[in-house]
């Protein structure tokens, strides 16, 4: 009976190890998002837009993004902004809540696409989309 078992047992094995090197797709484990077909997709919206949203979003992350001479000179225009420059982006994308709605203010610098590392982070929180926040068009 012993040797039975011991037969039995390396027999499994071997069809189990061969069925997943054949390609079975129904035994692999499936990527959540391949990086491949993932983005991030951009949304411009004005001002008066994020000024309903700070009044309404409980998952709302406005970062005012400058450079790193900018730093101490420029002033906070919507309360609860979180003036931060690029570099450090990457660090504060981290701490952020999963699935929130997240607005750039961009200063003097037009940003059309964040880095593939800024994009994997924001995909990872299930952020699919960023808004960024267009100063040219102002409604009161």
């Amino acid at each position: 009976m012993e040797t039975f078992l011991i037969v039995y047992t390396i027999y499994a094995s071997a069809l189990l190890i061969w069925s997943t090197s054949r390609g079975n797709k129904d035994l692999r484990p499936a990527c959540t998002h391949p990086a491949s077909k993932a983005r991030v997709d951009y949304v411009t919206i004005p001002t008066f837009l994020l000024r309903e949203w700070i009044a309404c979003s409980e998952n709302l992350v406005v970062f005012d993004l400058h450079s790193d001479s900018e730093r101490n000179t420029r002033q906070e225009r919507f309360p609860g902004m979180l003036m931060t420059s690029m570099n450090d982006l990457r660090t504060l994308l981290k701490w952020i809540p999963p699935m929130s709605k997240v607005v750039f203010s961009c200063g003097d610098d037009d940003v059309e696409r964040f880095d593939a590392q800024i994009e994997d982070t924001l995909l990872e929180l299930g952020i699919r989309a960023v808004y960024l926040l267009d100063r040219s068009t102002t409604f009161n």
